[in-house]
């Protein structure tokens, strides 16, 4: 009796170290508002963590996705040892924004870029000294010593500076690093480009410029994407929106890719969670010298979307970046999780990954409830794996379009074309097989034509493809009246 009592025991045990070393949720602030002492429910906020204080350093954002929905410029500081928020008042402080990129680095928190009211788009960087509660705007480039304040002031419009834009990726490596990175994002047009700030030597390089539109090799240009540092100079994003301001594409996206900085180049990575748009994107602490970034939430349902496998909330995918080959995998996590949102802010903290806010998918509520996934590197290989990546269902215009112009132009067409040219002995039989390929084949391209423009969200037949299609469409379609000639 007393050898099977001691066996539950030791089983119980076993049973609650597993379980304690899973990755798991837990809520430290629900969000209430007593006397104003929480920050306000918003979405595309900045996060930043104290690592070694147990402290959240919170900016901006906005309170919802509607046009002239409030844009924040108040600073917050929550208190990891009372579980409390405070409000920071400063004089001088950054303009309301929201989609901007932040990080940290030993006691200051750093943003830059960012959309603020009225469409009004940033490339100024800040940063905020947690001890002594001040913001400070740091120069585009410090004055070299032997340039006078005259010429200096005369030659500031030909400094290297971030082109305005929201919804970029980029932040710094785990508080370490004394590089701030920006990558991509959107204005007027979308941008392809990478900067770099150094926030010691105080000036922006750039790191990457735009090539060709169209070149496998590095990702086309996005915003609204997540991102985190996984190194130094080492970037990995994920997803975005890649349709609109000049270019096409699919909206959401689900492509990853890690840019190296030494190297100057992107390698894209498999292609594991659904396409979407405004997920979040932190790496869990360092156990054991092992990294692992984990991407959570986002939109995956929208306009050009016809359908998608959503994921449920207590999805995380998890990247292993030490592997010679990178990969995603899904984990799924245990006991209660937050509702499923989008737009949340995430940074790593020094016992898992601080989330604060964003917006409820089913609702659309903004929430401001603040919560921390319990866990290092080494807990993911001991939280349950969920689906393959290769069970996600995903169907867009562009899919569609691609096989409707393939079967017009590439098939149909072009059998029309060749029975007319070598099947006339074959009389009246080639003429019906004729005219029948190029009806369908019209029908078709027609067809795969609407989807190409649906997929394309605003600002239409502005890039080449678009332009090129639009010519050969017009071309195409009087097709019939040459016939008739």
């Amino acid at each position: 009796m007393m050898d099977k009592i001691a066996l539950f025991v030791i089983t119980l045990l076993l049973t609650l170290k597993v379980t304690k070393a899973q990755l798991s949720w837990k809520l430290l602030h629900n969000g209430n508002n007593q006397n104003g002492t929480v920050p306000k429910p918003r979405r595309d906020a900045g996060i930043g963590s104290d690592l070694g204080r147990r402290r959240v350093i919170l900016f901006g954002g906005r309170e919802g996705s509607e046009k002239g929905s409030p844009v924040f410029d108040d600073t917050w500081i929550y208190y990891g040892d009372t579980s409390t928020w405070r409000l920071i008042n400063t004089d001088i402080h950054p303009s309301a924004r929201f989609s901007f990129v932040s990080g940290m680095s030993g006691e200051y928190f750093y943003i830059a870029t960012g959309e603020g009211r009225d469409r009004m788009f940033y490339n100024d960087i800040w940063r905020f000294h947690i001890r002594m509660e001040k913001w400070e705007q740091l120069p585009a480039q410090e004055k070299p010593d032997y340039i006078s304040h005259n010429q200096w002031s005369q030659s500031k419009d030909t400094i290297l500076t971030p082109e305005e834009r929201y919804g970029a990726a980029g932040g710094i490596y785990r508080n370490e690093s004394t590089k701030f990175y920006v990558s991509l994002g959107f204005a007027d047009v979308r941008f392809s480009n990478t900067f770099s700030y150094d926030y010691v030597g105080k000036s922006w390089y750039i790191d990457f410029a735009f090539s060709h539109p169209y070149s496998p090799e590095f990702p086309h240009g996005r915003c609204l994407h997540s991102g985190t540092m996984i190194a130094p100079d080492d970037l990995v994003i994920f997803g975005g929106c890649l349709t609109g301001g000049s270019t096409g594409g699919p909206c959401p996206s689900g492509d990853s890719w890690i840019f190296q900085g030494k190297r100057k180049v992107w390698d894209q990575l498999n292609n594991c969670a659904s396409p979407r748009v405004y997920s979040s994107m932190a790496m869990l602490p360092i156990a054991d010298g092992k990294r692992r970034v984990v991407l959570y939430g986002g939109v995956e349902k929208l306009p050009q979307v016809l359908t998608a496998t959503e994921s449920p909330a207590s999805e995380l995918v998890i990247l292993n970046p030490d592997l010679r080959i990178k990969r995603w995998e899904k984990k799924t996590v245990k006991g209660e999780v937050p509702s499923k949102r989008a737009s949340a802010a995430m940074v790593t903290g020094p016992a898992g990954i601080y989330m604060f806010g964003g917006i409820d998918i089913e609702s659309g509520k903004t929430m401001n409830d603040l919560w921390s996934l319990m866990g290092d590197s080494s807990a993911v290989d001991k939280t349950e794996t969920s689906t393959p990546c290769t069970e996600t269902t995903f169907y867009n215009y562009i899919m569609l379009h691609g096989i409707f112009m393939v079967a017009g132009w590439g098939v149909l067409l072009q059998w029309g074309a060749y029975i007319a040219r070598y099947m006339k002995h074959r009389d009246p039989l080639w003429f019906y097989l004729h005219i029948g390929c190029q009806v369908f084949g019209l029908v078709f391209s027609i067809v795969g034509f609407v989807c190409g423009v649906l997929s394309v969200q605003f600002d239409h037949f502005r890039f080449t493809h678009a332009i090129l299609g639009l010519v050969i469409m017009v071309l195409g379609l009087q097709q019939p009246l040459n016939a008739l000639v």
